[in-house]
């Protein structure tokens, strides 16, 4: 499961960066506030990609064994 914290601070760096320009930076506080609009949007992302990756994981563990080697053993 990911660490939400981090990945608002990720979601609010990368705000920041799109709206700062030469002229007039974005401050932290500002990125926060525009990053808060689009943050449940892009939570709703990460909890599907931890939740398909989840499943990723279960199903390679419950493959079978045969499966796993699909090239034949060579002959000596």
């Amino acid at each position: 499961m990911p660490n939400y914290r981090k990945e608002w601070f990720n979601w609010v760096a990368k705000t920041r960066k799109k709206l700062s320009t030469k002229k007039k930076p974005c401050s932290h506080k500002e990125a926060m506030a525009k990053a808060s609009i689009t943050w449940p949007k892009e939570k709703a992302k990460l909890e599907r990609k931890a939740k398909r990756e989840a499943k990723r994981v279960v199903k390679e563990k419950n493959v079978e064994p045969s499966s796993l080697s699909e090239t034949p053993p060579a002959d000596e």
